[in-house]
C-alpha cells in the first residue's frame, strides 16, 4: 500500500477500502505469487461483487503457482487504481485481465487504459507495457474489436484452464509471455497471428464447485454466497449467446450444494434458469430443511410449480420472468418457446402464491412485429394489474443482435423507427405500471460494439486515442455506421 499523494488520491484509497471492508471471506485467499496479475472488473464495485465469474477467476489464478492476482473496477473518479485486495496501484501489475461481460464497458476499459497512457491498439505497444488480456462471457465467440485492442485473448471456462495456465504463467518478459500464451489452444494473440483453436469447456461442476469465496455487502446478492447451479442453457432462444455457445447445460449436483448450504444460512443460486434445475424439488427439501434463506437469477416461465413459488415468496417479495414479448406469433420468431396457456399459469400461480410485485422483461425491434403486437405490452401490463399485482414494472428493451446467435445476421432497427415504437407502446400503457425503457444511445453502441469489423475497429480506437471523450467518438463512429 503506498502513501496517499493528495486529497483526491487519498479519497481513492478510502473508496477502495470501504469496499473491500464490506467483504467476508468464506476462503482463505492468498495472494503470494511473483507474477502480478490486476484482475479488473470494467464497472462499479456493487456489479463486480454480483458477478460469480469475476470472484471465482479470482480465486482459481491465486491457486497457481507463481500468480498473485489482484481485484480491481472502475470508478469515473479513479486516476490511480488501486487493487481492493491490497491498494496496490495498477501500474505495478505485468497483465491487466479485463473480466469482459457487457458490451458498453469497452468505454470505461478504454478511459482506465487512456488514464494509465496504454496505447488502445495492441500494434501500439511497447515491452514496457502490461500485457493487455480479456475473458468472460463475450470471448465464447470472436469479436473483432478485441483482436485490435487485445494482447490475449482466453476463450471458454477457466476451470479447464488453469492446468496448462499453470505452465505459462510465470514471470519474465512481456514478448516471452505472448509467446507461451500463443502456444494454448484455448487463447488468441492477435499480434502474433495466433487464433483460438478451441474453447475452454468445463464439463464438470462438482469437480470445481463453482462457489465464491467471499459474501459482500453491497450489489444484487448483498449478504449471501453465490453457488453457480447450472452454466449453459438448455434452451434454443434465437438471440441469446449463452444458449447457443454455452451448451450443453451442466448442473452442480444436490450433494455439493448440500455441502455449501450447510455452511451458510443465506445463498444466490446462479443459473441461466434456476428452474431448469433437474432436481429441483429434492433441492426445495434441501434448502428447507438446511433453513437457509435463498435468491435466484432467473426463471423460466413454463417451468414454475406452485410448490417453488411458494417456497420462493418465503425468500423475495418480487417476481421477475422475461417474457419478452406477449405475442406468441413474435415469441415463436423468438424461438422462446412460451404458449399462451403458459404464460397465463404462471402469472396464476405468481399471485396464488402470494406475490404482490412482479416485473417482467419485453423485447421489441423486430421487423416481424406490428402495432397490434407492440400495443399487447400494455395489454399485458393491464391483465397483470387486474389479476391482482399491487406493482408491476416493465423493462422494455430493444432487440440488439449479437454474434455467435441466431440474429448475428440482422441488422439493428434504426433509431427513428424504434423511437416510433416506444411511442406505440407508452400509449398503451396503464399509468400505475412502472416502466423503463432501455436507452437506445446506449443500446446502439452495444450492437456497434458487438458487430464492427476489424477494420472499423482500427479506426475507431484511432480516433478514440486522439479523443476526450470515448464515449462521444463511439457514439459518432456508430452513427457513421
Amino acid at each position: 500500500m503506498r502513501r496517499p499523494r493528495d486529497a483526491r488520491d487519498l479519497k481513492e484509497q478510502n473508496l477502495v477500502a470501504r469496499s473491500k471492508a464490506g467483504e467476508r471471506y468464506v476462503e482463505k485467499i492468498e495472494t503470494k505469487g511473483d507474477l502480478m496479475v490486476a484482475l479488473v472488473y470494467p464497472n462499479g464495485y456493487e456489479l463486480a461483487a454480483s458477478n460469480l465469474g469475476f470472484n471465482l477467476v479470482w480465486k482459481y489464478l491465486n491457486q497457481l503457482e507463481r500468480v498473485r492476482c489482484e481485484r480491481f473496477f472502475f470508478d469515473e473518479s479513479f486516476e490511480r487504481f488501486y487493487s481492493i485486495d491490497s491498494l496496490t496501484p495498477i501500474d505495478q501489475f505485468a497483465i491487466w485481465a479485463f473480466s469482459f461481460h457487457f458490451e458498453n464497458d469497452i468505454v470505461n476499459i478504454m478511459k482506465l487504459l487512456l488514464r494509465k497512457s496504454v496505447p488502445l491498439r495492441n500494434v501500439d505497444r511497447s515491452q514496457s507495457h502490461p500485457i493487455i488480456l480479456f475473458g468472460g462471457a463475450l470471448c465464447y465467440t470472436e469479436l473483432p474489436l478485441l483482436n485490435v485492442l487485445a494482447d490475449v485473448i482466453l476463450h471458454g471456462d477457466i476451470e479447464s484452464m488453469l492446468p496448462q495456465l499453470n505452465e505459462v504463467l510465470h514471470p519474465t518478459g512481456r514478448s516471452e509471455l505472448l509467446r507461451a500464451f500463443a502456444g494454448l489452444p484455448f487463447a488468441s494473440v492477435p499480434i502474433l497471428g495466433k487464433k483460438c483453436e478451441s474453447v475452454s469447456h468445463c464439463a464438470d461442476l462438482d469437480f470445481f464447485v463453482p462457489v465464491s469465496p467471499l459474501i459482500c455487502r453491497l450489489g444484487e446478492f448483498a449478504h449471501k454466497l453465490l453457488v453457480e447451479i447450472e452454466r449453459g442453457c438448455i434452451h434454443r432462444c434465437a438471440y441469446c449467446m449463452t444458449g447457443k455457445l454455452k451448451k450443453p447445460a451442466r448442473f452442480l449436483s444436490l450433494e455439493r450444494i448440500a455441502s455449501v448450504s450447510q455452511k451458510h444460512d443465506s445463498v444466490g443460486l446462479i443459473a441461466s434458469n434456476v428452474t431448469d434445475y433437474p432436481w429441483l424439488d429434492e433441492l426445495i427439501d434441501l434448502l428447507e430443511e438446511s433453513k437457509v434463506s435463498v435468491s435466484v437469477s432467473s426463471l423460466r416461465m413454463d417451468r414454475l410449480s406452485e410448490r417453488f413459488l411458494r417456497f420462493l415468496r418465503k425468500h423475495q417479495k418480487s417476481f421477475t420472468v422475461a417474457l419478452e414479448s406477449p405475442s406468441e406469433r413474435i415469441r415463436a420468431i423468438m424461438k422462446k418457446d412460451l404458449t399462451e396457456e403458459q404464460v397465463e399459469k404462471a402469472f396464476q400461480l405468481a399471485k396464488k402464491a402470494g406475490f404482490e410485485e412482479i416485473k417482467v422483461y419485453f423485447m421489441f425491434g423486430f421487423e416481424e412485429e406490428s402495432e397490434q403486437d407492440l400495443m399487447a405490452i400494455g395489454d399485458m401490463a393491464k391483465h397483470l394489474l387486474e389479476l391482482g399485482f399491487k406493482t408491476v414494472k416493465l423493462s422494455i428493451n430493444p432487440l440488439v443482435p449479437k454474434r455467435g446467435t441466431e440474429f448475428e445476421k440482422r441488422a439493428m432497427q434504426d433509431e427513428k423507427i424504434l423511437r416510433q415504437k416506444m411511442k406505440i407502446i407508452s400509449s398503451s400503457l396503464p399509468v400505475r405500471a412502472k416502466v423503463h425503457f432501455e436507452s437506445l444511445r446506449h443500446s446502439r453502441i452495444q450492437f456497434f460494439i458487438n458487430s464492427m469489423d476489424e477494420d472499423i475497429a482500427e479506426e475507431l480506437l484511432m480516433k478514440v486515442q486522439q479523443a476526450d471523450s470515448p464515449e462521444r467518438v463511439i457514439n459518432d463512429v456508430a452513427r457513421a455506421v
